[in-house]
């Protein structure tokens, strides 16, 4: 709905390919919410509430994003559509996340991967990835790296090219950071040896 004008950044976080566009798009979905009538299919306003949300939290409105998208995630729960329970989720542990709560971010992604294991075993990939790039994020690269290959086989097996290349994507910035990690860390120990040479000349 709102995917052609959204992309990702250095960071693999999303953010709009034109913010202005975005602004616009995420104003109509907004303006056809507020239109539907009471007696109205809640199936539509969950998924506008989704994606209301997401274009939120693509431009940086974490406390709308928040809004929209639990109201979403409670549609999605009371009409018993445990898939979107986990789609929007994974959403909105990505809006608190990028808002820097970790705490609840962590608590959402646990529950979207808990209940994607066990009744939509479709999604695991999609509840993995998001995970991953969370632990990521938190500087658990081990972790991360675990979950992303976890995400990779499932995607393989899939056989979509698409969703492999951003998990590729995604492991590859783990082991930069993880690259980047021990070279700091080596770097660390040759100073360390290097002070403790020159407190104690061998001459």
């Amino acid at each position: 709905m709102l995917g052609h004008l959204i992309t990702h950044d250095d960071n693999l976080r999303m953010v709009p390919t034109d913010r202005n566009e975005l602004t616009t798009a995420v104003g109509r979905l907004h303006e056809e919410l507020q239109a539907l009538p009471e007696e109205t299919d809640p199936a539509r306003a969950r998924v506008l509430t989704r994606w209301i949300g997401i274009g939120q939290m693509c431009l940086g409105h974490h406390e709308k994003a928040h809004a929209f998208l639990r109201q979403s995630l409670d549609l999605a729960a009371a009409m018993g559509n445990t898939r979107a329970v986990v789609a929007t989720g994974l959403n909105l542990a990505d809006a608190h996340r990028y808002a820097g709560d970790v705490q609840t971010a962590d608590a959402l992604y646990r529950s979207a991967l808990n209940t994607a294991r066990s009744r939509h075993p479709e999604l695991v990939d999609f509840a993995l990835q998001h995970t991953g790039k969370h632990l990521m994020e938190r500087g658990d690269l081990a972790g991360a790296r675990d979950h992303l290959q976890q995400a990779l086989r499932l995607r393989i097996a899939k056989g979509d090219a698409e969703l492999v290349e951003s998990t590729q994507a995604a492991l590859a910035r783990v082991e930069l950071l993880i690259g980047q990690a021990e070279a700091s860390a080596a770097g660390s120990a040759c100073s360390r040896a290097t002070s403790a040479i020159s407190r104690f000349p061998l001459s």
